[in-house]
C-alpha cells in the first residue's frame, strides 16, 4: 500500500472518530429525557438523626446524632432506636458500616437482618469489617428499626457509624461511586500482570531474567488481588465475607516476603544480599506465625495485624534506605525506579498513620493509603517493563556484537594477502601490453579492498583514502559506461570522514545516471574548504529522486546520516530536481563549529 493511500485512510479514521465523538456529545446533550429508573447515589439519604439509644448500661434513653462512638466494653449490647421514614417503599434499605460489630436489625419485634451473630466462626472472635444492608420495604411509616450491636474487642464495642436509608440499587451505585476507580485500577493492573507473565512465558528464545521478572510479577499479582480483596465492590460479587477478608489478611502477610525477595534479585554485593535475606527470614516467620496464632485462636488477625502493618511500615523505611544506597552503588537506572515506587509506598503508609489519629479524617479512612498502593503498583509495573526492556537491549547489543565478531572472523579467514599478491602480479604484468585493463584490474582489486574493510571497519579514515576508493569504483564503471563523463575536483583531502559513508553516495549517483534512457550522462566528485567546514559535493544529472527517497539495497541512507552525524557532526544537504538532476553536498565542520541542518 503506497503511503499516499495509507495517509487517506488515516484522514478518514480520524474524520469517523472525530464523528462518532461529536454525534455522542450531541445525544448525551442535546437530548436528555429523565430517566426515572437510573440508580444515582445522589438519592441515598443520611438518617442519623432522631435516634434513641436505649437504657445503656442501665441508664435512661439518650437522644444520638451519628457517627457516636459510645463508651462500650468488650460483649457489651448496644441498642439505638428509630422511627421508619415516611417515604418508605418495597425496595427501601438501610446500609451502615461495622468493622469487628455482630449486628442484628429489627423492624418492631421482626428480625429483618443478622450478621455474626447467627455464624458459628470457631477461629474468628467476631465477624469481619463489612457494609450491612437490611430490607426494611415491608415495614410501615411509623414502624420502630432496632439495631443491636455488640463485640468481642474494646476497641470496636460502641462504634456506630452512619446510617444511611434509600434503595438497594442507590446502595449500589454509591458503593461503586466511592470504590470503582480504585478496583478497575487493580483489575487493569492484574490482567495487565496475567498478560506480561503469560507472555515471558513463552519468550523461549529471549534471554531474560525470568527468576527476577516472576518475583515481580507474582508481587504485583498479590498486590493488585489485596487491593481488590479489601474493595467493598468485592461484596456485591461474593457472598462470603469472612473469606474473602481472611484472603485479604493472607495476602498482606505473604506481600513483603514476595517484595523483598524481587528486590533481592538487585543484590549483587554481599553485604546487601545479608540484609535482604535476613528479612525474608523476618516476615516469613511473621507470616507463618499469624497463620498459626489464627488457626489455634491464639491471637487473630484483627489483632495481629496491627503488629504486621508497624512492621512492613519500619521495613518500608529501611528498605528505602538501602535501596538507594544499592542504586548509587551499581548506577542501575532499575534499581531508582524500585526506589521510588518503594518512596511512595512508605510516604503514603506514614502519612495514614498519622492522619488516623486525628477525627477529621476518620470518614476519610485508608483513602492515602489506597492512592498510595496504586501509584505505588502503577511505578513498579514501568519499573519491571523497563528492566525486561533494559535486559532485551542487552541481548540484541550481545547478540550484534557477536554477529559483527563473526563478522570479523569470517574475513580473518579469507586470504586478502595472497588475492591482492595474486592481482598485484596480474596489474604488473598487463602494464606493458593492456594498460587499460591492467587498471580495470587495479580498480577491482582496490574495490574489493573496500568492501571487505567496509565490513569491519566503522572508525575514521583521511578522505583522501575515501576518496581513493571512489576512484576505483569510478574507474570500474567508466569500462563499463564508457558514454558517462567523470570528473574528480579533489582540492582538500585532509580531513576525516567516517568509512564507508561518502563511496555509497557516489554509487547512489551513478546509478541514477545510468538509470537514464541514452544511459549518458556526467558526475562530478569534488571537495573543497569553508571557513566552518569541510565539504563533499557530488553533482549528477541523473534520473529519478534524490538518496533520501531512494537508495541502493545494499545501503541504508539513513544509517549513513546517523553516522556522519553522531560520529562528526556532519549534515548531508539534498538538492534534487528528478528531471535535472542532484547535488548532494556532506558538510563535516571543523574544530569548534556546528553546521545547522
Amino acid at each position: 500500500m503506497n503511503e499516499r493511500k495509507i495517509k487517506q485512510l488515516n484522514i478518514l479514521v480520524l474524520i469517523a472518530v472525530f464523528a462518532g465523538i461529536i454525534s455522542a456529545l450531541i445525544f448525551v446533550f442535546g437530548f436528555s429525557p429523565e430517566n426515572q429508573n437510573r440508580i444515582d447515589s445522589n438519592h441515598l439519604n443520611d438518617f442519623n438523626e432522631g435516634w434513641v439509644l436505649k437504657q445503656f448500661q442501665g441508664g435512661t434513653d439518650k437522644i444520638l446524632t451519628l457517627p457516636e462512638d459510645i463508651d462500650a466494653t468488650k460483649d457489651d449490647v448496644v441498642v439505638i432506636m428509630n422511627v421508619v421514614p415516611e417515604d418508605v417503599s418495597q425496595d427501601s434499605v438501610i446500609a451502615f458500616e461495622t468493622e469487628f460489630q455482630n449486628v442484628v436489625v429489627m423492624i418492631n419485634d421482626e428480625i429483618v437482618y443478622s450478621n455474626g451473630v447467627l455464624n458459628n466462626q470457631k477461629m474468628m472472635k467476631n465477624v469481619v469489617p463489612c457494609i450491612n444492608v437490611a430490607e426494611i420495604g415491608s415495614a410501615q411509616p411509623g414502624d420502630i428499626i432496632a439495631i443491636y450491636y455488640a463485640s468481642a474487642y474494646d476497641k470496636y464495642s460502641g462504634k456506630i457509624s452512619n446510617i444511611y436509608f434509600g434503595s438497594k440499587g442507590d446502595v449500589v451505585a454509591d458503593i461503586f461511586k466511592e470504590n470503582s476507580i480504585a478496583f478497575l485500577v487493580s483489575v487493569t493492573i492484574l490482567i495487565i500482570t496475567i498478560i506480561l507473565t503469560f507472555s515471558l512465558v513463552f519468550m523461549k528464545n529471549v534471554n531474560v531474567d525470568k527468576r527476577k521478572s516472576a518475583y515481580a510479577f507474582g508481587f504485583i499479582f498479590t498486590v493488585a488481588l489485596w487491593s481488590l480483596t479489601s474493595s467493598p465492590i468485592m461484596q456485591l460479587f461474593i457472598n462470603n465475607t469472612f473469606g474473602t477478608y481472611m484472603t485479604n489478611m493472607i495476602l498482606l502477610l505473604i506481600m513483603p516476603v514476595l517484595y523483598i525477595m524481587y528486590q533481592r534479585c538487585f543484590a549483587v554485593k554481599r553485604r546487601f544480599a545479608k540484609i535482604f535475606e535476613m528479612g525474608i527470614y523476618i516476615f516469613s516467620i511473621n507470616f507463618l506465625t499469624g497463620v498459626v496464632f489464627q488457626f489455634l485462636s491464639v491471637v487473630d488477625f484483627a489483632t495481629y495485624m496491627i503488629f504486621t502493618k508497624a512492621l512492613i511500615t519500619v521495613a518500608l523505611v529501611l528498605l528505602s534506605g538501602i535501596m538507594y544506597l544499592a542504586a548509587d552503588t551499581y548506577s542501575d537506572k532499575t534499581i531508582y525506579s524500585n526506589f521510588w515506587a518503594n518512596t511512595v509506598l512508605t510516604v503514603s503508609c506514614i502519612v495514614e498513620a498519622i492522619l488516623s489519629i486525628f477525627d477529621f479524617y476518620k470518614a476519610y479512612d485508608g483513602v492515602v493509603l489506597q492512592i498510595g498502593v496504586l501509584i505505588f503498583m502503577i511505578l513498579l509495573v514501568v519499573a519491571v517493563e523497563k528492566n525486561i526492556i533494559k535486559e532485551m537491549n542487552q541481548e540484541k547489543d550481545n547478540a550484534l556484537s557477536n554477529i559483527e565478531t563473526e563478522k570479523t572472523n569470517a574475513v580473518k579467514k579469507i586470504n586478502t594477502k595472497l588475492i591482492y599478491t595474486s592481482l598485484n602480479n596480474v596489474v604488473n604484468e598487463l602494464k606493458v601490453k593492456d594498460k587499460e585493463n591492467s587498471r580495470v584490474i587495479y580498480d577491482a582489486s582496490m574495490y574489493m579492498r573496500y568492501n571487505i574493510q567496509a565490513i569491519t571497519n566503522k572508525n575514521f579514515v583521511h578522505f583522501s583514502e575515501e576518496l581513493e576508493y571512489i576512484k576505483a569504483y569510478l574507474g570500474m564503471q567508466r569500462k563499463n559506461y564508457p558514454q558517462v563523463d567523470i570528473s574528480i575536483e579533489d582540492k582538500v583531502v585532509e580531513f576525516k570522514v567516517p568509512f564507508n559513508t561518502i563511496e555509497p553516495l557516489v554509487e547512489n549517483a551513478f546509478n541514477r545516471i545510468v538509470a537514464k534512457d541514452s544511459g549518458e550522462g556526467r558526475i562530478v566528485v569534488r571537495s573543497y574548504e569553508r571557513l566552518d567546514c569541510f565539504a563533499i559535493q557530488i553533482v549528477d544529472n541523473g534520473k529519478g529522486p534524490g538518496p533520501d527517497k531512494k537508495f541502493d539495497k545494499r545501503y541504508s541512507f539513513k544509517d549513513i546520516k546517523k553516522r556522519l552525524k553522531t560520529m562528526c557532526n556532519a549534515v548531508i544537504e539534498i538538492n534534487n530536481k528528478p528531471e535535472k538532476g542532484t547535488i548532494v553536498t556532506v558538510k563535516v565542520p571543523k574544530e569548534g563549529f556546528i553546521i545547522k541542518e
